[in-house]
């Protein structure tokens, strides 16, 4: 399974989202592609945060000095801080682990799965819990794995790391740096601890392209906030991970079942 911009202005995610789609839909599929259809069903779900997707495009086209492009929904909530805590998880005093002030980017909402946005997500998986999962984000040029709450290793560890190694084997361009989410900065509330302590999917997040990249290359495009979460060159950085998603759908399910 995959699912894609669960933030807004992270555009690049639905377009890998959608160029995976398209590579599964082909008559005669090859390589990780047709490894992975020969023993798996695949779900993608090219945009979590519709709303929060096309405010952000609108903000193309929009004046002003700051032209902002939303990673929140309609009702202001970060989509991604908005699950239930695992066993045992406390509050982070860190905002950008998500935060109950409103007016901030990383606003948990007013509860768990308060969201319709969520909802229908956790619905999803619980009807049909996939075996693992792809959580397309921007920026970073990095893979993480859970737990994003805890500090502690999780027990598919094995799984995770067999997951990344396949990722970036297939990526041409530019290989993804990884980590456990936690190490590289905490949320409390996260969509991948949700999907991992709830059904031990095997979630990964990728975050593809550099942060900032585009406006290094064009200091002009600073005032738009969209152009810090998706890079120029947006076809390049779909070309580099899409073929590495099937493969580590691939590596996940080997670990899980043992191939074939």
């Amino acid at each position: 399974m995959a699912i894609a911009t669960i933030h807004g202005c992270e555009v690049v995610a639905s377009e890998l989202a959608l160029r995976l789609l398209e590579k599964a839909c082909v008559d005669e599929p090859t390589g990780a592609v047709a490894e992975l259809l020969e023993v798996a069903d695949l779900r993608i779900v090219p945009v979590v945060n519709p709303d929060g997707r096309a405010r952000s495009l609108a903000s193309l086209d929009e004046g002003g000095l700051l032209r902002l492009a939303p990673r929140r929904n309609a009702r202001g909530v970060d989509l991604n801080r908005n699950w239930p805590f695992p066993q045992g998880v406390r509050d982070h005093w860190l905002p950008i682990a998500g935060t109950g002030v409103r007016r901030l980017p990383w606003y948990r909402g007013p509860s768990p799965l308060s969201e319709p946005e969520t909802r229908a997500m956790a619905d999803l998986v619980d009807s049909r819990p996939p075996f693992a999962l792809l959580n397309l984000h921007s920026t970073g040029q990095i893979v993480t794995y859970p737990w994003s709450s805890k500090e502690e290793p999780p027990d598919d560890r094995a799984g995770f790391e067999a997951m990344i190694a396949a990722f970036v084997a297939h990526q041409p361009t530019w290989q993804y740096r990884s980590k456990q989410s936690r190490a590289w900065y905490p949320i409390v509330g996260s969509s991948n601890d949700w999907f991992y302590d709830r059904h031990g999917i095997l979630a990964i997040t990728v975050e593809t392209g550099v942060p900032g990249g585009s406006v290094k290359r064009d200091p002009r495009k600073a005032r738009y906030f969209f152009w810090w979460a998706n890079p120029a060159d947006l076809e390049a950085h779909v070309d580099n991970d899409a073929d590495a998603c099937f493969a580590a759908l691939v590596a996940a399910h080997t670990y899980r079942y043992g191939g074939g």
